[in-house]
Parts: structure tokens; C-alpha cells; sequence
């Protein structure tokens, strides 16, 4: 794609070329539909977000015009604009009327979570969970503010689906922060919904190992329950309470503690092993 300072108007590349650029976009394109129009712009955020880091898009790059996106997305075009909206305000896309949508500078490190937090994983996992916390208390509060029965059903809706998940197969995960970033969409502010969508980018730049050690999506589905009840019984204090013991850094810790041993257990025990042969 030509740069920003080309003097050549680009030609928007055809449809069938974006095809497999865009092929995450569109597999979900049931998942985008299946949703509130609230639900879809958030979502369409993530995917323009990804588009642009999957396909190593820099700042100047020349982004496909609003039909291909209608088209692999599935999605409406109030939709569509609201999110390249967020993504203007965030100077992630800069639209330039006449000549299309370009990438934009962004804010340092917007597409790389993992530049948040230092380099040691643990130290990372700390980082991230205390700042989960002060986003995700601030979330509830705006919540139990403002957010519609409409809103709490379909954050029912979501969490009756993980219940349905985890009893047909205890080991099934959710996407990270589902959640989470479901509930700060109810708030219907999109600076909390951003830095929460870093948050899981960078819970995912964590290695698998140290994920599965700290994972106990049983419990964590009972403790959604609860925050969802506080919030549409409108007690704030019961809801941020909640929270805070969701998101526990002394849990998380202990996990570490507990994996820690049971990996050094096991490799004494496949050294005492090798010594008796």
C-alpha cells in the first residue's frame, strides 16, 4: 500500500484480494450479526484493530474503502462508521474526506500490549491485574449508573453461555475479558472499553503456561454472576466489593506459588529418577 506522502492516488485494491486478509473478520461475521447494533461497533473496533496489526499496516498505509469492510464484515454501515469514529478520536485511522481512510499515528504502542508491562512475565501478570482493577471499578460504577435492563440481559445472555459451555466441557475457556469488555460496553464509555481491549492484548502476549496456571474459569463464572446481580440491584458498593475479589492479585499469586512447586517437584522427581537408573 502507498505511504502518506505518495503524490499518485492509490486505487482501492479489489475485494477478492482482502479476502484472506481479512479472513478472522470474516469468520465472525455470524458472531457480529448475532449481537446488539451497541455490541457490533465495539466488536468492529477489534477487527479494523486486527486488520491493521496482522497485515503489519504502518502509519501512511492506505486502508480498503467502507464497502469492502461492509462486505467482509457483515455489518451495518451506522455500525461500520461508528467504529472507524472511535478509531479516528483515538487517532488510530485518519479519514480523509475525498480520499479515503489512511492508518494513523495512533497513541505509542497502541497495537503492542505487551509494551505496557515489564519484560519479566510475573512482573507483567502483577501490572496487568492492578490496573484491571482500577478500570474494571470504575466500569461497575458507571454500570450500576446507567446501564439499561437491555444491557444486563444481554450480559445475562453471555454469561448463561459460558455457563452452558463449561458444563458440556469443564476445560472450555472464553475469550479473554469477554466479560469484561461486554460490561464496560454497557457503560458506553469507549476510553475504558480501550484500554480494557489492551488489557486482553497483553493477558494474551502472556505464555500459555503461565495463562493456564492462574485459570479458574468455574470460579470466575460464579463471581460474573454475582457483579451482574450487584449491578442490576443497583448496589454499587456490594458490586465494586465483588470486584475486588474477583480480581484478586493474591490469587493470582498464590496460583503462581502453587504451579511454581508443583514444576519443581516434578523436576526433582524426573531427576531422582534418572539417578536410580
Amino acid at each position: 500500500m502507498p505511504r502518506a506522502t505518495d503524490t499518485t492516488p492509490a486505487a482501492d485494491p479489489p475485494v477478492d484480494a482482502l479476502v484472506p486478509a481479512i479472513g478472522t473478520a470474516t469468520r465472525r461475521t455470524s458472531d457480529l450479526n448475532r449481537v446488539g447494533n451497541g455490541r457490533v461497533a465495539e466488536r468492529v473496533v477489534d477487527e479494523l484493530r486486527a486488520y491493521i496489526e496482522q497485515n503489519a499496516l504502518a502509519a501512511g498505509d492506505k486502508l480498503p474503502p467502507e464497502r469492502v469492510f461492509l462486505e467482509q464484515l457483515g455489518v451495518s454501515r451506522s455500525s461500520l462508521r461508528e467504529a472507524i469514529r472511535v478509531l479516528s478520536t483515538l487517532g488510530i485511522v485518519d479519514v480523509r474526506h475525498g480520499d479515503g481512510m489512511y492508518v494513523g499515528t495512533g497513541p505509542d504502542g497502541w497495537n503492542d500490549g505487551g509494551a505496557l508491562f515489564d519484560a519479566s512475565e510475573e512482573h507483567a501478570l502483577r501490572n496487568l491485574i492492578e490496573t484491571r482493577l482500577g478500570i474494571e471499578m470504575a466500569a461497575v460504577s458507571a454500570a450500576v449508573q446507567r446501564a439499561s435492563e437491555e444491557d444486563l440481559d444481554r450480559l445475562q445472555a453471555l454469561v448463561d453461555e459460558h455457563a452452558h459451555a463449561i458444563e458440556h466441557d469443564p476445560t472450555y475457556t472464553w475469550s479473554p475479558l469477554d466479560f469484561e469488555l461486554a460490561l464496560i460496553e454497557a457503560t458506553g464509555n469507549t476510553w475504558l472499553y480501550d484500554v480494557e481491549v489492551m488489557l486482553r492484548d497483553a493477558w494474551q502476549s502472556l505464555s500459555g503456561g503461565l495463562r493456564a496456571s492462574v485459570g479458574r474459569h468455574s470460579e470466575w463464572l460464579a463471581e460474573h454472576r454475582a457483579i451482574l446481580a450487584s449491578i442490576r440491584s443497583r448496589n454499587v458498593t456490594q458490586a465494586q466489593r465483588l470486584v475486588m475479589a474477583h480480581v484478586s492479585l493474591e490469587r493470582f499469586e498464590e496460583d503462581l506459588r502453587a504451579a511454581r512447586g508443583a514444576g519443581a517437584k516434578t523436576t526433582a522427581g524426573r531427576t531422582s529418577g534418572r539417578r536410580r537408573r
